[in-house]
């Protein structure tokens, strides 16, 4: 009975961490920036182009040379803090 016991909590412990490394930061869509990233850009969120999704930071290099993430919009149309990833 024990070893079900521990067994079972591995078993959960391994689910979790997997969960956890598939879930990681992989949500595409369309990218926006903030007016905390680009102040000069006159609205609360900028749409700057599309991602797929996946492990790496979606990111979009600017006409002045700065490079910032992509960022998602939310339901109300603000800019959400989760940025976005691509493959």
């Amino acid at each position: 009975m024990n070893y079900k016991k521990m067994g079972l909590s591995a078993a959960v412990f391994a689910l979790a961490i997997a969960g956890a490394f598939a879930s990681n930061a992989r949500f595409p869509g369309n990218g926006y920036t903030n007016l905390q990233q680009v102040p000069d850009q006159g609205s609360p969120c900028v749409y700057r182009g599309y991602c797929g999704g996946g492990f790496n930071t979606c990111r979009v290099t600017l006409s002045n040379g700065k490079t910032v993430q992509l960022l998602r919009l939310e339901s109300d149309g603000t800019c959400s803090s989760i940025v976005l990833s691509q493959p």
